[in-house]
């Protein structure tokens, strides 16, 4: 048990050399280049206009174009603290929770944001990948918001300026998420240990079910070590919230890297995990229905991009890229369950080996937006698309069998509205016959805006279909929560075709109570379930109904919060037609991933 502790303090060690390369804070930074005058001129170039409540929707790279192909001379970082805007320094927001705060807090570190930088002096400035910048740093889990601003040197001169803004979250957290009377989990975190992008967190867990009755999680991570975009991680668990595989509750000590594809023109991309994992008769089953098993999990992938670097004629880069990868997975079982097994658990506890490699053909670029997912802070909306293709082998349960997939996604965003499609095909082949096939298919729309001061409403709409053809093995489709209705539940409904449907509503009231906004959040769930043979719309059909009260404060590091009540017109056995549940752990900003791990699609998330 001792190594994922010598690993968290070798992140650690590994990590803080590159803080110390440099002594200077931001502001000694801008008083030494005094002289250039840039420091007035920058700050000078900031509009003081409010950003709470405006809302715009503009291209990222907009702001940037006319300076395109200027050499950047210089670089100057600024974080700022929590309590203060990029879009105007002078507006500070006292009160005694601030000042509290700021005896707690430790800004930024200069050196931790030039970790998260892609963009170099001396180089000629390319507004897109400015944009890119800009946005990497706003997707920082201790950043708020972040601004460029480009500074002219004069009239006539072939160099710029560029002054980087960031402002931070306050970092430290806590939040408290009861699932019943007698259980309930919490966490406390550190989110950026000394402002070196460090990740420290502590999870509790209380059931009063449990044996014993308290249950804890540990994890470190340090954000994109040495300026290489990796980032690691490393922790332990004994209350199930790592990744796993089987029904019991399970401890796991785990390591993750990881290096996205933080822009377009990134050469490359890849990530490593390795996890050992046991069960724990925490809630003590009787010996002949424990499942006490052990196993562990290797995962390796990598991807390399390939494209044209260039302008058109009319200036715009050419954003179009391929992006070949190669993945292998292992998970393998040290120690079977030991006890009989529903034939739809028998695949959980096989051992599994997965290889598989993709070529992807994307274009994204984005639009700046506000109150998606947050209420109020700058959100970064992806449109483009992407054509994958996915070619493999599968070793699962004693069967070995090539995998075929494809996905298509394409997403519009023009004057604030928001349209995204997705198409999913991935299956088996055995004895020269398809099986495990499954169909996917999905669409998003996200309306503009509506100002009805003084709230905003923000609706939506999302339309999935899912089918199967030959199943063999694979798991069958259900409509719990994501997958069709909302806080619904119910491990025995199944099924080879569903049709879903969500209608939601956020309705941004203009509330505040020590910096925390509010937003109501109706919404109407349907699903059709139909068995192998039946048509979608002869299936049995569900109904749910909720309304939320949702709240965040955006200067915090954590998650948004939801209370939500649900009402079932229509259920099964052991799902009540009414519940109330509290969450803490709610999405709060837009995806923008843009490429993932090559996977079947039965590990993919639910379209």
């Amino acid at each position: 048990m001792r190594w994922p502790f010598l690993l968290s303090f070798f992140l650690l060690v590994w990590a803080m050399p590159a803080h110390a390369q440099k002594k200077d804070t931001a502001n000694g930074v801008l008083n030494k280049i005094k002289n250039a005058d840039l420091k007035e001129r920058a700050i000078g170039s900031i509009t003081r206009k409010p950003e709470a409540d405006t809302v715009f929707n503009y291209k990222s790279e907009e702001a940037f174009l006319p300076y395109q192909g200027k050499i950047i001379r210089r670089i100057v970082i600024r974080p700022l603290h929590f309590h203060k805007t990029v879009l105007d320094t002078t507006r500070v927001l006292r009160s005694a929770f601030i000042r509290f705060g700021e005896s707690l807090h430790t800004d930024t570190r200069v050196q931790t944001i030039r970790n998260n930088l892609f963009i170099k002096e001396g180089k000629p400035l390319n507004p897109y990948r400015l944009a890119d910048n800009e946005r990497y740093l706003r997707d920082l889990n201790f950043i708020k918001d972040s601004r460029i601003f480009v500074v002219p040197l004069g009239d006539g001169s072939d160099s710029v300026d560029l002054l980087v803004m960031t402002r931070d979250v306050f970092s430290l957290g806590a939040s408290l998420d009861p699932s019943s009377p007698s259980a309930a989990n919490w966490l406390l975190q550190e989110g950026n240990f000394l402002g070196n992008g460090l990740r420290l967190a502590y999870t509790g867990l209380y059931d009063s079910d449990r044996r014993p009755e308290f249950g804890s999680a540990y994890s470190i991570r340090q954000n994109s070590i040495r300026g290489s975009f990796i980032d690691g991680t490393v922790g332990y668990t004994n209350i199930n919230n790592a990744r796993s595989v089987g029904n019991e509750n399970e401890s796991a000590v785990y390591v993750r890297l990881d290096r996205p594809l933080f822009m377009p023109y990134a050469r490359w991309a890849g990530g490593v995990e390795w996890s050992r994992n046991w069960s724990n008769n925490f809630f003590t089953k009787p010996d002949s229905l424990f499942a006490r098993y052990a196993y562990s999990i290797q995962d390796y992938w990598a991807g390399l991009t390939f494209g044209e670097v260039g302008f058109s004629r009319t200036g715009k880069e050419n954003r179009s890229r391929k992006f070949l990868s190669a993945r292998v997975l292992g998970q393998h079982f040290i120690r079977g369950p030991g006890i009989a097994l529903r034939p739809a658990d028998k695949l959980l506890y096989s051992n599994r080996l997965l290889a598989l490699a993709q070529a992807t053909w994307f274009r994204q670029d984005f639009y700046k937006t506000k109150y998606i997912y947050g209420f109020g802070r700058t959100e970064d909306v992806p449109y483009g698309y992407s054509v994958s293709l996915t070619a493999g082998w599968e070793r699962q349960y004693g069967l070995e069998r090539p995998y075929g997939g494809a996905e298509i996604r394409k997403t519009f965003a023009s004057k604030g509205d928001i349209i995204s499609f997705t198409g999913q095909v991935g299956g088996y082949l055995r004895n020269k016959e398809v099986e495990d096939m499954s169909l996917q298919f999905s669409a998003n729309y996200f309306t503009r805006l509506y100002d009805f001061a003084p709230y905003k409403v923000r609706n939506s709409v999302e339309i999935g279909m899912g089918k199967f053809i030959g199943r063999a093995i694979k798991n069958p489709l259900d409509i719990n929560d994501e997958n069709g209705l909302q806080g619904f539940r119910a491990d025995s409904l199944t099924g080879d075709s569903r049709l879903r449907a969500r209608f939601q509503s956020l309705v941004f009231a203009p509330w505040k109570l020590i910096g925390f906004h509010f937003a109501i959040v109706p919404q109407f769930d349907f699903a059709f379930l139909a068995q192998r043979g039946e048509p979608i719309l002869g299936g049995k059909f569900f109904q749910g109904y909720s309304l939320g009260l949702r709240t965040r404060n955006e200067n915090l590091i954590f998650n948004t919060m939801e209370v939500r009540g649900y009402f079932f017109p229509s259920t099964v056995e052991g799902i009540p037609h009414f519940r109330i549940n509290v969450s803490a752990n709610l999405r709060i900003k837009y995806p923008t991933g843009l490429v993932r791990p090559p996977d079947t699609l039965f590990n993919q998330p639910t379209y």
